[in-house]
Order: C-alpha cells, then sequence, then structure tokens
C-alpha cells in the first residue's frame, strides 16, 4: 500500500486520507507518507492488540489541536516533531 499512497503524493494532488488500523498506519509510518496523524480514542479498554510505531517512525509529535465529546471519545492531531 505505501506504493499506491506515494504515488499521488508524489504528484502534489492535495491531502489524502487513510482509514485503517495498526497495520495499515505502521506501514505507512515506516514509508515516511504520514504528514499528519488524526488519532480517536476512545475510553474502552482492550486488553491488548498491535502497536502503530513499532516498525520505526516517528519518536516525537507535536500536538496540533484536540477535540472532546460527551460520549468521552477525544479527537487529537498530532504532527512529527522532526
Amino acid at each position: 500500500m505505501p506504493r499506491e499512497v506515494g504515488a499521488p503524493r508524489a504528484g502534489e494532488v492535495g491531502n489524502i486520507a487513510v482509514f485503517g488500523g495498526a497495520g495499515c498506519a505502521s506501514a505507512l509510518i515506516a514509508a515516511g507518507l504520514v504528514d499528519e496523524f488524526h488519532l480517536f480514542f476512545n475510553p474502552a479498554g482492550a486488553g491488548g492488540g498491535r502497536r502503530i510505531f513499532d516498525r520505526g517512525g516517528f519518536a516525537r509529535l507535536n500536538l496540533l489541536g484536540s477535540k472532546t465529546y460527551a460520549c468521552g471519545m477525544v479527537v487529537s492531531r498530532y504532527a512529527s516533531a522532526g
């Protein structure tokens, strides 16, 4: 999938949004194709799961903005800190 996302990105076509799980996100991060994250945090415990930053990528992120909802969900926007 990094090849499919990288082609339109290299052509300066504008923003590309990708929705997926940890495997999708970690592949795009490792390929250097992520400029900004929109992370949705829902107050539920799953007890485990796959991490999105295991393959390398960003060591630090800068918070760009955050919004909370009455249900307890928080949506936060982050960009690479370098």
